[in-house]
């Protein structure tokens, strides 16, 4: 009688979930058929799709409980986001594919050696990867994902059967939790019943900083270069874990637009990536228009979006042979909202991204044998292009800085690039390079085209109407020394992992001081750790050779002294404390025994001055520019390790400031933000000893209330056309083009000896421009820190008209305000979190700011 229960029960749950598949399907999948034994997404979840927005972790069960009653999909938990979050990937493919799963795979990413033989296509799978909700507040691929994985897995058509034997489906489910769950819950807290259309509802306003970026404010769909996020990081090993033959990264746009696919604009795309890889796009796009023509759903292809640079989920992949594309979908923000195509559902939105990613597994399918052909030729033509490049061989490192080297060795090695150790010492272009602290890249390998925009300029734009950044070479954004050769350079041994730099203090306890070089980018976190210990810590504003156990070592500017006098700490106690801090830094302090150096200042010299322990205030909220506030968030947070104090813009007013050090103010928009009162509270304050730092608008905004003493060049001209001559009114997007700015690599000459450039060993500097702040330099002859060269271009887009003014403008002004001083930056030295060579100039004017003065120094 127990056994008839248990059945009886069976059969009902079934028999209702068969009615929630009916109501769920009627809009989505009007003609399909799905396993009864599999619960729908809104069975499991208690909601239609599209009706309300989706946590991540539901989404996740969902997934995972798909997992468990079928054996079509697999999930895996591949990390976690900065918040704790599961970022997990799904493998779709039929029960007999899963069974040789790992087969299929090394089968796959041999395609990457253009010696193995190509795979054959009526026997191998095609491999497509679906990413949803790189950007949390494009939240309706997020919702597409559900229905996506519950057609593959519970339809009972024959067609999807089919697919499940062609090809694996690979879904990266969210790869921004964080912020899809901002979104999410603002949603979901001002949505109503029934929906509220109208635009300027709360529901469809989101507010600072919003659910695009992740935790620190990153936008992860320009972090696949760079890979910054711990977010990042696991993707860009799953999709080298596959190599897929398609990859599809699914965005949202205004609400005005429609529906974008491509292929994009022929004068947007990279001459680096063979012009078959971008002709698959118009292949693939037939399946799209079906899906869509099937729906009555407007699209347009061919315009706005670029797909140029590997930057991003959509380019990326095309820079190994896969077919990557964007889809955008004009976006609700909300269940329903006017618009100019009239009203907009939010479950239409999802529609649409559903029906494209099915179309897509089935165009893959089908043209199967031109994709395996399409990833064979990529990687044999990378070699042949490699061959017949000018440059055989890159080198890199700098014996003074191990850490940033072994920062871009572990990159070059994330994008499996081959990297080796330099076999001997080597003199390239007047810049040596020694065995044991450079690397060889050579160019003649697979990633050829991959390592070409690490290490090359970004190749010319033909097109002036350029959708994202117009340069991303990596290698000026570290600011290593690094040099091309024309020859292949003898490589040592091939480099497998990152080495771990041990630290140490060279000779042991020491009775006098200790030394630390301030050249290492590690070097402010072992300053902010031993300042957080309460160390006593002095620093070199002039160089010395000191006699240490390894001989005379040169000590530049901004080198650590910690005297053993004067501590909190006993001498066993300090030792151990320094010894810590060497490991953790994988640093090399140096014990020294007399304060008598062997050249230049002594250890008691008064140009040897007290540091003290920076207490960080970063102006963040409503009216701030969210990314630049996250990148200086993330580079205090995680790289000093320094807790910086957030505080929202309404809260400076009643602020007591006198607990910060130092102010820092990213651009955003600051006229009329704070009144006179204000104004003048943090103008006393800077006065009394406090340090300012801002950056493009906020720097503005600082010279206008009188803060500092400096000028912000005005360009009369700029915003206006100089042709005077007809043109027609279609033209005009184009001929206004090169009005804008958009991420140019500028060249300068910095004061190596200032405060804010310490630990650098070059004058030349590379910067990045992506704001229109021209700071004229300083009537002050020791203020000017940085100073564009008269010819500043290195690379991206950019007309005469916006270069001419930057040329021998400011970068970097330092003034002293009283007894505080003020550091203005004309763009953002941060950027992306990548600028690694700009990023410690902001670092230094943290530690170093309150010694700085006009005419010298305090």
């Amino acid at each position: 009688m127990k056994h008839l229960k248990t059945i009886l029960l069976q059969l009902l749950i079934i028999s209702f979930a068969a009615t929630d598949v009916v109501a769920q399907n009627t809009y989505y999948f009007p003609k399909a058929q799905f396993d009864p034994s599999i619960p729908s997404p809104e069975t499991f979840l208690g909601y239609p799709i599209g009706s309300h927005y989706t946590r991540h972790d539901r989404i996740i069960a969902y997934f995972q409980e798909l997992d468990r009653l079928s054996d079509k999909i697999s999930v895996n938990i591949i990390g976690q986001s900065y918040e704790g979050r599961p970022l997990a990937v799904a493998t779709i493919t039929s029960a007999a594919n899963h069974g040789r799963l790992e087969e299929i795979r090394q089968e796959h990413i041999r395609q990457v050696d253009p010696q193995a033989p190509q795979l054959d296509a009526s026997t191998s799978p095609v491999v497509v990867l679906l990413d949803y909700s790189v950007h949390g507040a494009e939240t309706s691929s997020g919702e597409a994902s559900l229905l996506t994985a519950y057609y593959l897995v519970a339809s009972q058509d024959q067609e999807a059967q089919k697919w499940l034997d062609e090809a694996v489906i690979l879904i990266d489910i969210a790869q921004n939790p964080d912020g899809r769950d901002r979104t999410a819950n603002w949603h979901n807290a001002y949505k109503s019943t029934p929906p509220v259309a109208d635009p300027l509802d709360k529901e469809h306003l989101e507010q600072f900083p919003g659910g695009r970026t992740n935790h620190y404010f990153t936008d992860l769909n320009r972090d696949w270069l760079s890979i910054t996020q711990i977010e990042t990081q696991p993707k860009i090993d799953f999709f080298h874990q596959w190599y897929p033959n398609v990859h599809i990264d699914f965005h949202e746009m205004g609400g005005g637009s429609t529906y974008y696919f491509e292929p994009t604009p022929k004068s947007s795309e990279s001459p680096l990536i063979p012009k078959s890889s971008y002709d698959f796009n118009t292949v693939l796009a037939k399946y799209h228009v079906e899906a869509l023509d099937g729906i009555g759903s407007l699209y347009f292809t061919k315009e706005v979006f670029d797909n140029f640079s590997p930057i991003y989920g959509s380019t990326y992949p095309d820079f190994h042979g896969a077919v990557g594309a964007t889809f955008e979908q004009g976006s609700s923000r909300g269940l329903l909202q006017e618009t100019a195509n009239g009203l907009l559902e939010f479950r239409f939105t999802v529609r649409n991204q559903l029906l494209t990613g099915l179309a897509t597994v089935k165009g893959a399918i089908a043209e199967k044998a031109g994709l395996f052909n399409l990833q064979k030729d990529f990687f044999r033509t990378a070699l042949d292009e490699a061959r017949a490049h000018k440059t055989k061989s890159y080198i890199f490192g700098d014996e003074h800085d191990e850490s940033l080297t072994q920062k871009l060795v572990d990159l070059l090695l994330r994008h499996r690039i081959t990297v080796f150790e330099l076999g001997s010492d080597q003199t390239i272009d007047g810049k040596s390079f020694k065995q044991g602290s450079a690397y060889v890249v050579p160019a003649v390998q697979p990633q050829f085209r991959l390592v070409h925009s690490i290490f090359e300029e970004t190749p010319p734009i033909q097109d002036s109407v350029f959708y994202g950044s117009t340069s991303y070479s990596i290698i000026h954004a570290y600011g290593l020394k690094y040099a091309k050769s024309a020859s292949a350079v003898s490589p040592g041994n091939r480099v497998s992992n990152v080495k771990t730099i041990p630290g140490a203090v060279v000779g042991d306890k020491s009775n006098y001081a200790y030394l630390l070089g301030w050249t290492e980018y590690t070097a402010p976190r072992a300053l902010y750790a031993l300042l957080e210990k309460g160390v006593f810590v002095k620093a070199a504003f002039k160089p010395f050779t000191s006699s240490t156990a390894e001989g005379p070592i040169s000590f530049g500017y901004g080198s650590l002294v910690i005297p053993v006098a004067g501590q909190t700490f006993n001498g066993d106690s300090l030792y151990r404390a320094i010894t810590a801090v060497a490991s953790e830094a994988g640093l090399k302090f140096y014990s020294v025994s007399t304060g008598f150096n062997v050249e230049g200042i002594d250890l008691g010299s008064n140009n040897i001055q007290t540091l003290q322990k920076p207490h960080v205030a970063l102006v963040l909220g409503q009216g701030i520019n969210s990314a630049q506030a996250g990148q200086v968030w993330y580079l205090l947070n995680e790289h000093l390790k320094l807790p910086v104090v957030k505080i929202d813009p309404t809260n400076i007013p009643r602020a007591n400031l006198s607990k910060y050090t130092t102010l820092i103010l990213t651009g955003g928009s600051y006229n009329g933000l704070w009144d006179k009162e204000t104004t003048e509270r943090i103008k006393s304050w800077v006065n009394n000893g406090g340090t300012l730092i801002a950056f493009q608008t906020a720097a503005e905004w600082a010279i206008a209330n009188g803060i500092v003493r400096e000028k912000v060049y005005r360009d009369t001209t700029r915003g206006r056309d100089p042709q005077t001559g007809r043109l027609d009114y279609a033209t005009r997007s184009e001929a206004t083009a090169p009005d804008r700015l958009s991420g140019n690599i500028f060249s300068a000459d910095i004061d190596i000896t200032h405060p804010v450039a310490f630990g650098l060993q070059k004058r030349k500097l590379f910067v990045n421009i992506d704001g229109s702040t021209i700071l004229l330099p300083s009537a002050d002859r020791f203020s000017t820190v940085a100073q564009f060269d008269s010819e500043p271009w290195v690379n991206g887009y950019i007309s005469k008209q916006i270069l001419d003014p930057f040329r021998d403008k400011a970068y970097i002004l330092a003034s002293s305000a009283g007894q505080g001083s003020v550091v203005l930056f004309s763009d953002d030295p941060t950027y992306r979190k990548y600028w690694y060579g700009t990023d410690r100039l902001l670092i230094n004017s943290i530690f170093f700011g309150n010694h700085i003065s006009s005419g010298g120094r305090r």
